[in-house]
């Protein structure tokens, strides 16, 4: 089942092209090259004071290939999805309360200080 999303103005968004195996390769490669390397280096009982800024390099390629492959995909097939699916709140007050994410959980906040602050329960 399909669901055609429109633009701002109500006719048919264009279809979205869907990740290919090669970009998902790309993006998560320097995740995998970082896991097999470890596995191999701890196996061999090698030098392990390379492994982290390993990772942190695999974590930082992650982050700049999926932004490159984002843009690729605006710039090329005019697909700019990955940067408009989010919506901020209205103006009216949510704004701060979306920021500071104390909206969603004010009545669990509320409830703890029920809880937390009420010696009757305890008699």
């Amino acid at each position: 089942m399909t669901k055609t999303f429109t633009t701002q103005d109500g006719s048919p968004a264009p279809a979205v092209r869907r990740t290919t195996w090669r970009a998902r390769a790309f993006v998560l490669g320097g995740l995998a090259l970082a896991a097999v390397y470890t596995a191999v280096a701890l196996v061999l009982d090698a030098h392990e004071d390379h492994i982290g800024p390993l990772w942190m390099a695999a974590i930082a390629w992650t982050v700049v290939a999926s932004v490159a492959g984002a843009l690729w995909r605006g710039f090329r097939h005019r697909d700019w999805s990955a940067f408009s699916g989010y919506e901020l709140p209205e103006t009216d007050g949510e704004v701060h309360e979306w920021a500071l994410s104390t909206g969603p959980y004010s009545w669990l906040r509320e409830m703890e200080d029920e809880l937390l602050h009420d010696d009757n329960h305890l008699r």
